[in-house]
């Protein structure tokens, strides 16, 4: 009898085991609101202000849109110049209940959200005085955390009741910055914001710059010069010679354009060029792609003291993660400018070696070139009817293998690296698979799974799906059996 009763605890047991669901123990709340923290507090003291410096020489930027790209997605360029030393990398800052997820650097002076919402800023000294304002990277955030267009951050930006409008604005510390921004649907804008009022350009079918003065916000508008006219002989160069602009051009044209110094024999100073010694990170989003509500929609960028001899690496939202192997480039870009510098004294103005700026580069445009050329061929190929969750495991083992890809041909300085097995979307099954992929645990599923196999033509990823409901089946079998059994235990016992 004791041994009867012992067999139907076992049973039990067993039932509850693989009855069970699997329990995410993570705190996302408290998760959350450590990254709010860690936000802030790079936001606020990462690094000491020094009000001495020159910020009128503070970042530069570009947008390209509509007929003058080469496939009508939108195009937001910006290096971001930073007069001393900070840690300028990627960061994945997830959604709230409130709030879209974004990948920012450092971590939201540019960015793009979940939507396919980019921004940029650069500083206009003239709207606020001459110091540093915090305001304008906490507007940043904001238009990242909470919108999807271009159209609604116009609206926004002069709505009384807005959290992007005047008084809100104001509240946030001063506010004196042009806001460049694109979205999902393929617009444009650059917006000069202070804190009472904005005004926007749109950039429609064409393309234009900002550095550090005004060009639309009266009574300081005045038209393009230095940095940004620098910007727009590139972009007029590279129209001029193809008809068009693609994000490849902006990447290895324009963005690291310093009147082709580099191309010379003489050692070069690139001091007051759109790439300059501050420049410490450049972003170079792509969006235009509505597909999804915006997921497919890309970042690359290239962090570290200087992008002239960094990589450009692509970054997605929806990966909800940075590689490792993005997340080190910072460094490795610093110990390539230190290695084409020719100062002999740390007195002596810093000159690059043109040489070995161009063997540097020619490293990262050949890694740049795949990681283009294989989101081009992964995005001309994306069928209807993914879940999140499929959409999520394939671009991650995609932005991973990108991302070891172009590294280790960077750090390294050579092309002797092996191509990352290709990457595809798996097929949809049917609208039951899809329901049920929303919500599987995306934790529980490597991202290499998605890497199609050559021999059958359902990714490892619908296979796995199959495999989840032949478990579930035979749990569901398993169960009632255990069942059945129970009940015949308990029938002996009490006859």
């Amino acid at each position: 009898m004791n041994g009867h009763r012992g067999s139907a605890i076992f049973l039990l047991c067993i039932l509850f085991i693989v009855s069970f669901p699997t329990i995410n123990i993570t705190d996302s709340s408290s998760e959350n609101n450590w990254v709010r923290e860690r936000l802030q507090t790079i936001i606020a003291i990462d690094s000491p202000i020094n009000y001495t410096e020159d910020w009128s020489q503070a970042c530069s930027s570009v947008i390209v849109t509509g007929n003058a790209t080469k496939d009508g997605h939108a195009i937001l360029m910006k290096n971001r110049d930073w007069p001393y030393e900070r840690v300028n990398i990627p960061y994945y800052v997830p959604s709230t209940d409130n709030t879209y997820a974004f990948v920012g650097v450092n971590t939201n002076t540019m960015g793009i959200n979940e939507k396919g919402l980019a921004v940029m800023n650069t500083y206009l000294p003239e709207l606020a005085g001459l110091e540093p304002i915090e305001g304008n990277l906490i507007l940043n955030q904001k238009i990242l955390e909470g919108y999807e267009s271009v159209s609604e951050v116009a609206r926004a930006l002069n709505d009384n009741r807005a959290a992007i409008g005047p008084v809100l604005r104001s509240s946030s510390g001063d506010v004196a910055t042009c806001i460049g921004i694109i979205d999902r649907f393929g617009a444009g804008a650059f917006f000069e914001v202070s804190n009472t009022r904005a005004y926007v350009q749109y950039v429609v079918d064409g393309y234009d710059t900002r550095a550090n003065h005004p060009r639309i916000f009266p009574p300081y508008a005045s038209g393009p010069s230095g940095r940004d006219q620098y910007l727009l002989d590139a972009l007029d160069e590279v129209y001029e010679k193809n008809g068009c602009i693609s994000w490849k051009d902006v990447m290895q044209n324009v963005s690291r354009y310093i009147h082709h110094k580099e191309l010379g024999s003489t050692n070069f100073s690139i001091d007051g060029e759109a790439c300059n010694p501050n420049t410490v990170a450049t972003m170079v989003a792509v969006s235009g792609d509505s597909r999804y509500d915006g997921k497919l929609n890309c970042m690359w960028t290239a962090c570290g003291s200087n992008p002239i001899v960094g990589v450009f690496v692509p970054t997605m939202v929806c990966v909800e993660s940075i590689p490792a192997s993005i997340a080190s480039l910072s460094g490795y870009t610093f110990r390539k400018y230190i290695s084409a510098q020719t100062q002999l004294y740390p007195a002596d103005p810093i000159l690059l070696n043109p040489e070995r700026v161009r063997e540097v580069q020619k490293f990262a445009f050949f890694a740049e070139d795949y990681t283009i050329a294989e989101y081009d061929r992964l995005m001309s190929s994306v069928p209807e009817g993914l879940s999140d969750y499929q959409i999520k495991l394939t671009i991650s083992a995609f932005i991973e293998g990108l991302g070891d890809y172009a590294s280790e041909i960077f750090i390294e300085e050579t092309t002797d690296v092996e191509v990352p097995p290709l990457v595809n979307f798996p097929t949809p099954i049917s609208t039951t698979t899809t329901t049920q992929s929303v919500t599987s645990p995306t934790s529980s599923t490597s991202p290499s799974s998605i890497i199609d196999s050559p021999t059958n033509p359902l990714s490892t990823a619908s296979e796995s799906l199959i495999d989840d409901q032949i478990m579930a089946l035979a749990i569901g079998i398993g169960s009632g059996f255990a069942l059945v059994m129970i009940a015949a235990l308990m029938k002996r016992r009490f006859t």
